[in-house]
């Protein structure tokens, strides 16, 4: 690397240090982002068993997607375990193709979840999930641990859906982070994702674990809001800054401006 390009890249990284120092605390930023959209709901079911059907109900998964198959699902068939392995898997495909692509193999999805929770969590997966909770008395962090993975034995349950599981069904207030949108929070806080979505994912958890009071309204409201926002304004592609309420805060905005002011 030249001399310039050294010295380039010691001024940008001192820009993005100071502009890191000023950002404000994340419920600053939330209090922000609830006036631009007003208090947010949940989209979908927040019940363990239901949370994961409504998330095989479509592909690609969006809050749409996912509720046209879930909604029709629950119509014609109903959400009880015996009741998807009851139906016939062609009346499961018509149904799951409201919701998107491959609903075969959606359909065949459904019925290993509809299975797995009947025969081997005795057909309460949320009473086998508090059971897992019990742990926690002997080791902090155990029973998060031992329900996550739980959920993550299910089709599509990665572990950013494992938390939010556990945050919306109110088992647990973990800080979980919408999976489609973890590029706002690794945007405001560290001016852009890095090559690793896991990595990203546990920094910006962490950022909001830290900041977050450890309740499930706190967490919930920072859940929703940094999902609309990733929605509607910080999108992946064309991040709409010119509208954002938090470009004097943002490292993502202070990046792109060190890089400009740089010679």
């Amino acid at each position: 690397m030249n001399t310039s390009a050294i010295r380039a890249t010691e001024s940008l990284q001192r820009l993005v240090d100071h502009g890191r120092n000023s950002l404000p605390n994340v419920n600053e930023v939330l209090d922000l982002l609830e006036q631009m959209y007003g208090p947010q709901q949940p989209v979908g079911p927040t019940a363990p068993f239901e949370m994961i059907i409504y998330l095989n109900c479509g592909y690609p998964a969006s809050d749409a997607s996912c509720s046209k198959g879930f909604d029709a699902l629950k119509r014609e068939v109903g959400l009880n375990p015996r009741e998807i392995l009851a139906a016939p898997k062609s009346k499961l495909v018509k149904l799951l193709r409201l919701g998107g692509i491959v609903p075969e193999l959606r359909a065949d999805r459904l019925k290993e979840i509809a299975r797995k929770v009947k025969i081997e969590f005795r057909g309460d997966l949320k009473a086998l999930l508090k059971e897992t909770f019990e742990e926690e008395k002997q080791q902090k962090g155990r029973g998060i641990r031992g329900a996550k993975k739980v959920l993550q034995q299910f089709p599509v349950i990665g572990e950013p859906s494992a938390e939010k599981i556990l945050l919306f069904s109110k088992l647990a207030p973990v800080a979980a982070v919408p999976s489609a949108n973890v590029e706002v929070p690794a945007r405001l806080w560290f001016g852009k994702a890095g090559k690793n979505y896991v990595a990203d994912y546990r920094a910006a958890r962490e950022i909001l674990n830290s900041g977050l009071a450890q309740t499930f309204e706190a967490r919930q409201k920072a859940y929703l809001l940094l999902k609309t926002h990733g929605q509607l304004t910080c999108k992946r592609s064309h991040p709409k800054c010119e509208i954002c309420p938090l470009t004097g805060q943002c490292a993502y905005i202070q990046l792109q401006a060190a890089d400009r002011h740089i010679v």
